[in-house]
């Protein structure tokens, strides 16, 4: 879905309180977008505002980041393709999610959308992307130079090109390298490149 421009908006509303962090606070959390909300936020009480073991303001901010988010991530326009896309698969391959979104959230989201039935496996918060993607290539017996990843982050890239993942790029608000793998605007696109390039 999109919900990367819903979540950077969420962010801003929660950083702009304090104004003279609010700037840096958003290059930083745009330039560490693996991270989950609750690590973003102890670095900003802990580091950036020196209120070292402030766990109330944090429980604080990250509720608050969830109340501002998941109603509008809930009813948020999917991306062009993606139920196309989904439903064409599912029958096909083994579907995962992989998610900086809290896990607890993330399966409320997917039952609200009607969504979790189309996959295996969902990973929210806490994770290592690259982690998870081990584990999956060891209990599904599959080398991970079998696995397809399609991602909207440079960090999802990054763990496709470590671990040797095809990757398929979702543009996004988030800057992909287009010279190395494959970046489309949608899941229409990025089912055309898959029914061209690969039999299932």
């Amino acid at each position: 879905v999109e919900s990367n421009k819903i979540k950077d908006k969420a962010f801003d509303s929660i950083f702009s309180k304090w104004p003279e962090h609010r700037e840096a606070m958003m290059q930083w959390h745009l330039a560490n977008n693996a991270i989950d909300r609750q690590e973003k936020f102890r670095y900003f009480v802990e580091v950036i505002l020196g209120k070292y073991g402030h766990v109330e303001l944090i429980e604080k901010l990250t509720k608050r980041f969830s109340e501002l988010s998941y109603e509008a991530i809930v009813n948020c326009p999917m991306v062009d393709g993606a139920q196309e896309f989904l439903d064409a698969y599912v029958s096909k391959v083994q579907l995962f999610l992989v998610s900086a979104t809290p896990q607890n959230e993330l399966s409320k989201i997917l039952k609200a959308r009607l969504l979790i039935r189309y996959f295996k496996e969902i990973h929210g918060a806490p994770i290592n992307k690259e982690k998870v993607l081990k584990k999956i290539s060891s209990v599904e017996n599959i080398s991970t130079d079998k696995m397809l990843y399609i991602g909207d982050s440079p960090e999802d890239q990054q763990v496709a090109k470590t671990l040797g993942c095809h990757f398929i790029g979702r543009k996004s608000c988030r800057e992909l390298n287009v010279l190395t793998n494959p970046v489309y605007p949608d899941f229409v696109k990025i089912k055309e490149h898959l029914d061209f390039c690969y039999v299932f």
